[in-house]
């Protein structure tokens, strides 16, 4: 069935991303389909990590209720657009506390020229942050922008009474997990994402 599926999904020629669910869309026959493993769906799971990761020289860290326009919301959120297991957002989703999220514990990164270029956006229940994936603009990817918006939304959630982390990170590349895995989180669930040709 999942061959069929498959096949049947790439005939229109256009490039495909798939999760490779066991149960749905086994890894062995994406492979043999000639799909390639692109990256990973990871849940990570424990306790609130303190984090000493400094924002990069010339960008600014700051509240999402700090940024109401949605011109700047919405250039943050597609500066990771480009990753896979995301999804193009509405202005539903990005308007202020979209879907119960937190604007005051949520967080968005700027550069010099005032453009929305990363965003931390998440959900606070009780003692446990929920984090959708931390996401930032693929030119800082490799400047630790990542990491110093989740210090400064763990740190804001830790002023509410948070304790516990939950994120929920789409399509990282193997150096985003290995980072992640030094907060002292565990990989709950790991899901590889695969890539048609």
């Amino acid at each position: 069935m999942a061959r069929s599926l498959l096949r049947a999904a790439s005939a229109s020629g256009a490039p495909l991303s798939a999760y490779a669910d066991d149960t749905l869309l086994p890894g062995d026959v994406l492979r043999t389909l000639g799909w390639q493993r692109a990256g990973q769906f990871t849940d990570w799971r424990g306790a609130l990590p303190i984090l000493d990761v400094p924002v990069p020289n010339e960008l600014r860290v700051l509240p999402l209720t700090g940024v109401p326009s949605l011109n700047l919301r919405r250039q943050a959120q597609a500066a990771y657009a480009d990753r896979l297991g995301h999804t193009l957002v509405s202005e539903a989703d990005i308007v202020a506390d979209a879907h119960g999220s937190d604007d005051r514990i949520s967080h968005v990164a700027l550069n010099a020229s005032g453009q929305g270029v990363g965003i931390c956006r998440v959900w606070l229940e009780g003692d446990t942050l929920t984090v959708g994936s931390p996401g930032v603009h693929p030119a800082l990817r490799r400047t630790g922008l990542r990491h110093a918006l989740l210090r400064a939304t763990c740190s804001a959630a830790r002023a509410r009474g948070a304790r516990r982390l939950v994120m929920q990170a789409w399509g990282d590349m193997p150096a985003e997990t290995q980072a992640d895995a030094g907060l002292g989180l565990t990989a709950a669930t790991v899901t590889p994402i695969h890539l048609s040709r």
